[in-house]
């Protein structure tokens, strides 16, 4: 049966001859009281499928039983395609394909059934990507796809699951001119020369952790905020983005240290979310950084009015603790977990760990504790780029020999060499005399480009405004 009059109108409407799509075999066929328009798929000259769709609603369907192929899969057989000289444009649908060959281009082909709607989970099993393996001798040889997929998330899809199907080395993407979203809206917005211009401009599939400059996005300075001890002002700043690690040995007053870093940064700059798993929330916790906020000694919250230091508290500290439910076990990933929460839904930009070794560490079978190490603050530090966080852990390092008096570092602390690399600041804090009001600060490490210096002070706690202030 030859194309009905309403087809060839519909066609034509898209900007397609109706005399090329006859060409490719497209005609009308009468199927369940209905004239579906047809387009057969070809393999080397035979028609092994069809599909069929009606014009006055989006209705598709393919033969029953029928393999899936590429459309005008022929044009793969040229030896300029299996050459590697010639370009494959892949399309969407039939009507790019078209479209783009109407612009004069002659090795195009279309995926059969369009592009999926959600990420595809397993690529070697999914069913719709079987005309891989059936084409999968002649694609091989071919030097450059050009994935024109649609600009919407399921051509998204379809185009990060046939770079990494094809490889992405030999794809290239189109950027589509508004507010066209497929190259057959561009053919008929724009005619077949944008087509052209789309498709010679072409760029390079961006493959994981390969770049040109042009990739990257322009950066202004730095963000910091300031870490509300004026001893250590020009030396360490809480940056969004970064990964700080604080160590020190076991009850030389870190807790109290980070309690005032994190006490002036609730007052002061936005949310911190805190992991106080060795530190009662309530009285230990809340006391201190109520202290902090007021600049009170502990025993002046016996006397005075609390309300706007507890206003702060509700509002902008979240608290992840295992004291309600001491079973349950806080692996890393789990934690993450609930930090991504308060990011998202409480808008914390700080997120202080305290301490490393509360959390439920499980190594991979096949990992030593140092290659576990490394997976986890790599974890930790993708964590703090991808939601723009400062994250601040506090580790411990291995116990001292008896009498042995060296302050602690990062390549100290427990586990690896890695907390030294991998941290883009690290602070120690050490008392040389346990009984007494006195202590170094070390800024062992600035990474390069961000805020700071290394040095130390020595800092006293003033217990009656609960801060630390130089001894100079």
């Amino acid at each position: 049966m030859t194309m009905h009059e309403r087809h060839r109108a519909w066609i034509e409407a898209r900007g397609i001859d109706p005399l090329l799509a006859e060409k490719f075999g497209l005609t009308t066929t009468p199927q369940f009281g209905a004239q579906w328009l047809t387009v057969p798929y070809y393999e080397k000259g035979e028609v092994i499928n069809h599909k069929h769709r009606l014009t006055s609603e989006k209705k598709h369907m393919m033969d029953a039983g029928a393999p899936l192929l590429l459309w005008n899969a022929d044009c793969l057989l040229d030896p300029k395609v299996q050459s590697g000289q010639a370009p494959v444009i892949i399309t969407e649908g039939e009507w790019d394909a078209l479209a783009a060959i109407t612009a004069g281009f002659q090795f195009v082909v279309s995926v059969p059934n369009g592009a999926p709607a959600t990420e595809t989970e397993d690529l070697n099993t999914a069913k719709r990507y079987d005309w891989i393996d059936r084409h999968a001798e002649l694609l091989k040889n071919v030097g450059t796809f050009i994935l024109a997929a649609d600009a919407d998330q399921a051509g998204y899809n379809l185009a990060s699951d046939l770079a990494a199907l094809l490889g992405a080395e030999r794809c290239k993407f189109i950027d589509y001119p508004f507010p066209c979203k497929d190259l057959n809206e561009v053919l008929s917005e724009y005619g077949p020369q944008r087509v052209v211009d789309m498709i010679s401009t072409a760029k390079a599939y961006p493959i994981k952790g390969l770049y040109t400059i042009d990739d990257f996005p322009e950066r202004g300075e730095v963000r910091s905020y300031p870490v509300g001890i004026t001893a250590i002002s020009d030396m360490v700043s809480i940056v969004p983005g970064t990964l700080t690690v604080v160590t020190g040995f076991a009850n030389m007053g870190k807790s109290t240290l980070l309690n005032s870093i994190i006490g002036n940064c609730l007052r002061y700059n936005f949310p911190v979310c805190v992991a106080s798993f060795e530190t009662d929330v309530k009285p230990i916790l809340v006391d201190g950084l109520r202290c902090v906020i007021m600049k009170c000694a502990k025993n002046d919250l016996r006397t005075v009015d609390t309300t706007d230091a507890d206003t702060i508290l509700r509002d902008r500290l979240r608290i992840i603790t295992q004291t309600v439910d001491e079973d349950a076990e806080m692996t890393l990933e789990a934690f993450l977990d609930y930090c991504r929460i308060a990011v998202v839904r409480d808008g914390v930009k700080m997120i202080v760990l305290d301490p490393w070794n509360e959390v439920e560490h499980k190594r991979r079978r096949d990992e030593n504790e140092t290659e576990y190490i490394s997976r986890c603050l790599r974890m930790v530090k993708r964590f703090a780029k991808q939601y723009d966080v400062a994250f601040w852990i506090i580790a411990h390092p291995t116990k001292p020999q008896e009498g042995h008096k060296k302050i602690p570092g990062l390549y100290d602390i427990s586990g690896s060499a890695n907390w030294a690399n991998k941290a883009d600041y690290g602070i120690t804090y050490h008392r040389p005399d346990p009984n007494e009001n006195r202590a170094n600060i070390l800024v062992t490490k600035v990474r390069m480009g961000l805020p700071g210096k290394k040095g130390m002070v020595t800092v006293k706690y003033d217990f009656r405004t609960s801060e630390f202030v130089s001894t100079d």
